[in-house]
């Protein structure tokens, strides 16, 4: 029998989702953005106050303030559902992709709020994919401060027709409330050069930010000092039963890259529909090309996690 979940109003709760068999969710940017602005459009629509959020390969987290446990549980329903329902349909794949239940905390003082912001903050630095919680993209941080964090100053007037286009077309999705989806990224990001994509990304962040970022600082009086305390504090979470492992993300990117480079005209995602003895080819490949251990491999292709051809 499944416990009851602990819930307190106004009180603000830790929740963590992983995906089924630890499998990746998150590919390239374009998964990254689709799943960001679904997650941020909902928050809105349901008057959910947010904290943070953390997207990782294969789960995610976030800090939220919700009325009730109801209200609780259909945000986090309706946005991950919804997110899978993108993914899926754009690679023609079913099947489902988070695991059923979330995982959830509530944090009664200003300590344990302090001490989560740091642990979710901190999942990417012990993750090896960043060295301070700040650098990296979908941690969030970066965009309490700034509206370029990684990429050049963007002056609309002076920007090229594709990113003039994209703009005005990110303007209204946002407007309307509704998500960005797989097809209209790729279609506004087909034309612009690396430098424009960095500044596209860029924007539409900031054009979706559902953060309370002054909530958010206030636990630690600045914005400086938040940077600082995480970078002195990793945090812990003893409330939530996170899967761990001490394997390094940095493999998931260069897996990506790999594809990327080998294979430009495909999704990367797209190697989560290959055929078993497709993807038993190109375990062996990025075996031989990459450093990902066996269990990475298989997490990135959607492989079982025994599956004796990357053994």
């Amino acid at each position: 029998m499944r416990k009851r979940r602990k819930f307190y109003r106004g009180v603000v709760n830790h929740v963590y989702q992983r995906s089924i068999n630890g499998v990746n969710l998150f590919y390239e940017y374009e998964d990254f953005l689709v799943f960001y602005t679904i997650f941020a459009v909902c928050a809105k629509s349901a008057g959910i106050q947010v904290l943070k959020l953390c997207i990782m390969y294969n789960h995610f987290h976030c800090l939220i303030r919700t009325a009730t446990v109801q209200e609780l549980s259909c945000f986090m329903d309706r946005f991950s559902s919804w997110f899978v329902m993108e993914f899926n349909t754009s690679l023609g794949r079913k099947g489902k992709l988070l695991k059923k239940n979330f995982g959830s905390a509530p944090k009664w003082d200003e300590k344990a709020v302090r001490n989560s912001i740091n642990y979710v903050g901190n999942n990417p630095v012990e993750k090896k994919l960043c060295k301070r919680a700040e650098e990296y993209r979908w941690n969030f941080l970066a965009y309490g401060f700034s509206k370029n964090p990684f990429s050049e100053p963007l002056k609309r007037e002076v920007a090229s027709k594709p990113l003039r286009r994209a703009l005005k077309e990110t303007d209204n999705m946002e407007q309307l409330n509704l998500p960005i989806k797989y097809a209209q990224i790729r279609r506004m990001m087909k034309d612009l050069s690396d430098k424009e994509k960095e500044q596209l990304i860029d924007y539409i962040i900031c054009k979706y930010l559902p953060f309370d970022y002054a909530e958010l600082i206030s636990y630690y009086g600045s914005y400086q000092t938040m940077l600082t305390a995480m970078a002195s504090n990793t945090g812990s979470e003893y409330d939530i039963r996170e899967e761990r492992d001490m394997e390094s993300d940095v493999e998931y990117d260069n897996m990506a890259s790999y594809i990327r480079k080998q294979y430009p005209d495909k999704m990367i995602r797209s190697v989560t529909v290959l055929t078993q003895a497709e993807k038993a080819s190109l375990a062996m490949e990025l075996k031989r090309n990459t450093n990902a251990s066996y269990r990475q491999i298989c997490r990135f292709l959607h492989m079982p996690p025994n599956d004796s051809a990357t053994s």
